[in-house]
């Protein structure tokens, strides 16, 4: 089969996301799907922890979303690498691994098997969470990552917290968004 769309690392990458992810849903529980927002946070989760890629986020509605990774799917999907078997596409994605998905991570396997186990790592830890807690802790990251970037000082829950809060209001209260916050600084990822 030949691939038309897509070739690249980052596809490569995109991919092996999705085939980790399905396998990873379907062995937690047979209904289990792999949607279009666990597949942004996962990926957004990846670059954040050093997985090379040229995909970049901005923050929308739903969290840090990457127009790219979008558009990949779809052609990911035109290509015979992904599928989507979602009996309600307009509703929510369930992409799976199709027929070409093994000539693509061939294609990669070299500069993708020094990052197999992150993945692994990661989807294993994600793919669980419901979609609105994916985008409550990418928020939470993104904004975080976006403060100390700017060169800003801490404390940080309060800034972060007021930042997302502003930005999430109509979604999480803020209790929510303050023990989210807390339990990431526990697990070490951001600062208090």
């Amino acid at each position: 089969m030949a691939l038309l769309l897509t070739g690249t690392r980052d596809h490569a990458v995109l991919a092996m996301v999705i085939q980790e992810a399905h396998k990873t849903a379907k062995k937690q529980k047979p209904e289990g799907f792999v949607g279009r927002t666990a597949v942004q946070k996962m990926m957004y989760f990846l670059k954040a922890i050093g997985v090379p890629m040229d995909y970049s986020f901005d923050i929308y509605h739903y969290g840090p979303f990457c127009q790219e990774i979008l558009r990949d799917t779809e052609w990911l999907e035109a290509d015979e690498v992904i599928a989507d078997k979602s009996p309600q596409r307009q509703e929510y994605s369930d992409y799976a691994p199709e027929k070409a998905m093994d000539e693509l991570l061939k294609r990669h396997s070299r500069a993708l098997e020094p990052y197999r186990e992150k993945v692994q790592a990661l989807v294993q830890t994600l793919i669980p969470l419901r979609p609105e807690r994916l985008e409550l802790l990418a928020t939470i990251d993104y904004i975080y990552r976006q403060q100390l970037a700017s060169g800003g000082h801490g404390p940080w829950k309060t800034s972060v917290v007021s930042k997302v809060w502003e930005i999430k209001k109509d979604k999480f209260r803020q209790q929510e968004v303050e023990a989210t916050y807390d339990a990431m600084a526990e697990a070490g990822l951001v600062e208090r």
